[in-house]
């Protein structure tokens, strides 16, 4: 009985050992496959991948060359609906005529910046009868030096160059954000974003170049300009200049705004209203504990006005183009971009421009002007613009994009503000 439990014991081993011997040989093979076609896969190409179908309604009829990538993916009903209403910009009516007292009192205040300059020097004389040749002469240079200030030719060696982009000169043209998907809110993110940078420019151009400014008795003397971007760094801010103008919280979203009312209500309302920068502390003037400033933009919501760092008023804000219905030039933008800083610059938008990529953007869909970006410089080897969007990071080149000269009417009614701290009374 014993012998033959040991012979069927010996059976089953030999069976088991069998067994996991054909196991352990065919994960043996298995591993040697696997490691053959890895070694084959590393040395093949990786193949790319197909451009993803175009995820828009392409007005191109073939005769123009595609430069730019929109998203993957076939639009649905949903998404054809939402580019329908979004995109909406309501020009006030009689505009065009009514930029006709805009460029005259752009003129004006040019006239009179000069006049007082031109006077000034009237009185220096009358207070200083006893003023040597040497002085006379340096009181005449500082006059000129100023008046040429005011002149369009200093900025003609800038507007020569092949590019430019703000960015790359000390302005901050601010984080990306987005308006919402079914808010136009558009025109107000444009419009701060435009009186920022020309409160930057003009502050930079008070400390960075010799600025002459008259007093009583005439004499000229150098300024700094404003200070409050030395205080914790106050500037505009979407939400709050959303809060201050008299536009209805019903109507935010589902209508259009105009840039031109934004800046009309900064240079002839109440003005920018300036809010400490995101994250800013100081201390309670009344309780004596420290408290925290934050940003935050509230889509289709109003609050009240009440900028914690008041308001700042603009000086004069124009059209590129007189009569702002026609196209300016690449020279006409390039100019008013040097001279002022970062242009608000209306575009027709259509579902390719929605779904932009990256790339050259030259649908050349030119329909009505229905949308608002900021424009921020050029590349004349891309034959562009460069624009900062109000869309998200996601949206194109991480919220910028290049837009072909002209294409999809980009630079109708763009317009400039001139804001500063320091400046010649009038």
């Amino acid at each position: 009985m014993r012998k033959a439990h040991f012979i069927f014991f010996m059976t089953i081993a030999g069976l088991l050992a069998i067994l996991f011997g054909n196991v352990f040989a065919q994960r043996k093979k298995k591993r040697k496959t696997v490691q053959k076609k890895l070694s084959i896969v590393a040395s093949t190409p990786v193949p790319q991948p197909t451009p993803p179908p175009l995820q828009c309604t392409s007005k191109n009829d073939g005769s123009v060359q595609t430069t730019y990538l929109v998203g993957g993916g076939k639009l649905s009903s949903e998404d054809q609906k939402r580019l329908k209403e979004l995109g909406i910009l309501t020009i006030p009516k009689g505009e065009t005529k009514r930029a006709k007292e805009l460029r005259a009192n752009a003129i004006a205040y040019r006239e009179s910046q000069v006049r007082i300059l031109t006077q000034s020097y009237d009185v220096w004389l009358k207070a200083h009868p006893q003023a040597t040749s040497k002085e006379i002469d340096r009181r005449q240079k500082q006059q000129k030096e100023m008046i040429a200030s005011f002149s369009e030719d200093r900025f003609k060696t800038f507007v020569a160059q092949k590019k430019w982009d703000w960015r790359e000169h000390q302005i901050n043209v601010g984080p990306v954000m987005n308006q919402g998907d079914d808010c136009n809110t558009c025109w107000a993110f444009a419009a701060t974003a435009a009186a920022a940078a020309s409160l930057q420019k003009n502050y930079l151009d008070d400390i960075n170049q010799v600025q002459y400014h008259p007093i009583e008795n005439g004499e000229l003397i150098v300024t700094i300009g404003g200070t409050y971007f030395f205080s914790g760094k106050p500037g505009p801010f979407v939400q709050d200049l959303i809060n201050c103008m008299p536009v209805k919280q019903e109507d935010l979203c589902s209508k259009g705004g105009w840039h031109g009312t934004a800046f009309d209500f900064m240079v002839y309302q109440k003005g920018i209203p300036m809010i400490f920068e995101d994250g800013y502390t100081e201390n309670d003037t009344v309780t004596g504990k420290p408290i925290t400033y934050r940003r935050e933009y509230k889509i289709g919501q109003k609050s009240s006005c009440q900028p914690n760092s008041g308001f700042v008023k603009a000086n004069l804000w124009d059209y590129v183009s007189s009569p702002p219905d026609r196209m300016p030039t690449v020279e006409e933008l390039k100019l008013a971009l040097i001279e002022h800083g970062p242009l608000v610059t209306p575009i027709h938008l259509d579902s390719c421009l929605v779904n932009y990529h990256g790339g050259v953007f030259n649908e050349q869909d030119q329909k009505d002007i229905n949308h608002v970006v900021l424009l921020v410089g050029w590349d004349d080897e891309k034959g562009a613009w460069l624009i900062k969007n109000s869309f998200g990071e996601q949206w194109g080149e991480k919220g910028f994009a290049w837009i072909k000269y002209g294409s999809n009417n980009i630079g109708l009614f763009s317009a400039w503000i001139e804001a500063r701290i320091s400046d010649l009374k009038r």
